[in-house]
């Protein structure tokens, strides 16, 4: 036996005694490469990503009368000035952090750094009205690209993340919107109980019951944990398009994301990149971008630059919120699963996808029978299936949703147009 061992380790570890053809070693070597370049993942998920913007050349019945969020159209001309306003501010904020230099005895990290990421977040949480509390957050100095939240409103960025999306604001907004998106979705309270009980499970009880107990428990964990992350990158986005980024500069996060190795720890509680790429390209075709930037427009116009200080810990900063905000009751809000299907549903037909209208908007009405354009918008989805089908189900449903839309709202001439028409 050990003379088998010892043949064994001289096989795997000794020089072999033939002469090796190299060239035929490096023609193996990139085969591999064809599979693991970073440089091939990195554009494959980059071409995944590039045809994120949804657009169409379909003509479709739209009085323009569905609506998920109310506001009111800023002008143009005061929404300049009132950005040149805050500009001003903005530059005495920048000066005071470019006198501090090092901010924190812990990281290490540059005052420009803490400026960037504030003027990123200031942005994100203006656009959309979350400065109903202090957002804390910590710049750490690392080579690691990561980012993470903690609690209700700290985020914490390596500066190894800003050094690698340094002129892509986007990028960087887009993190900051995930993990914000972490905090507002309650993904911590959700989840943390779970692996809490698992560990007192293993901590304080013995025998088989006790342990398929906490197996369940974390194997719940790793699922609820893998589709939060999907829930807060399309969170993400949209804190990122309501402050007024481009998606498609964004997308270089996830894109970039994607060429990076992880350890085993790390899967157990992300999905894989890719099934990320294509969540957020899924979910993206749905946004109303127009909307989108014209709420965020209005939210910022309607508020103020947003003031900063060191932390306490002096290893973050804390950007200070508006005590009037809460009691004005207006702050942010995540949408509930029926305001997703009806965006999505009307997303869906006006980008001609009239199957995947249809089937959004009944999944959309076990959930709210009150939206009397849902209904309408619905009946035109319906309406041209049957053209495009020649499907009598659908022609039946168009009629009926046509129905519906008016007696919700029996004055409204489009109601009563679409009822005539069918």
């Amino acid at each position: 036996m050990k003379k088998l061992a010892l043949i064994l380790s001289c096989l795997i570890f000794c020089s072999p005694i033939y002469a090796r053809d190299y060239v035929k070693l490096q023609a193996k070597e990139m085969g591999h490469a064809q599979k693991y370049s970073t440089t091939k993942i990195y554009f494959d998920s980059k071409e995944a990503s590039e045809n994120i913007e949804s657009k169409t050349n379909i003509i479709v019945k739209d009085p323009h009368i569905m609506k998920v969020a109310e506001y009111k159209k800023v002008d143009p001309k005061k929404y300049n000035e009132k950005i040149k306003a805050d500009n001003k501010e903005y530059d005495k904020i920048e000066k005071v952090f470019k006198k501090r230099g090092n901010i924190s005895y812990n990281s290490k990290a540059k005052g420009d750094d803490y400026y960037k990421i504030y003027r990123i977040a200031e942005k994100i949480i203006r656009a959309n009205n979350l400065d109903y509390i202090n957002w804390r957050i910590g710049v750490s100095r690392s080579t690691e690209v990561n980012a993470y939240s903690t609690d209700t409103n700290y985020i914490n960025i390596y500066t190894g993340m800003i050094d690698n999306f340094l002129d892509n604001d986007a990028a960087l907004a887009m993190v900051i919107g995930h993990e914000m998106g972490h905090n507002l979705l309650g993904h911590q309270i959700r989840s943390n109980p779970t692996i809490y009980h698992a560990k007192v499970i293993d901590s304080y009880l013995d025998g088989a019951y006790p342990r398929l107990v906490s197996s369940i428990l974390k194997r719940k964990y790793i699922i609820d944990s893998k589709n939060e992350e999907y829930a807060a990158d399309v969170e993400g986005a949209k804190l990122a398009l309501k402050a007024g980024y481009n998606l498609n500069d964004a997308s270089e996060a996830l894109t970039y994301f994607n060429t990076l190795f992880r350890t085993w720890d790390y899967w157990q509680g992300h999905p894989d990149t890719k099934k990320r790429i294509e969540n957020l390209r899924q979910n993206r075709a749905y946004f109303w971008d127009e909307d989108m930037i014209e709420e965020g427009k209005t939210n910022i116009y309607n508020s103020e630059v947003l003031s900063v200080k060191i932390s306490s810990d002096r290893a973050s900063i804390t950007i200070c919120g508006n005590p009037n905000r809460m009691k004005r009751h207006e702050f942010y809000k995540p949408e509930t699963p029926a305001q997703v299907y009806a965006r999505s549903a009307y997303k869906a037909y006006t980008n001609g996808n009239f199957h995947k209208s249809a089937e959004y908007f009944d999944e959309m009405f076990k959930l709210d029978t009150t939206n009397a354009p849902a209904y309408l918008y619905a009946s035109y989805a319906n309406e041209y299936l049957y053209k495009n089908t020649g499907n009598k189900k659908a022609l039946e449903k168009a009629k009926l949703y046509a129905k519906t839309a008016l007696n919700l709202d029996p004055q409204n001439k489009y109601m009563i147009e679409q009822v005539d028409a069918l």
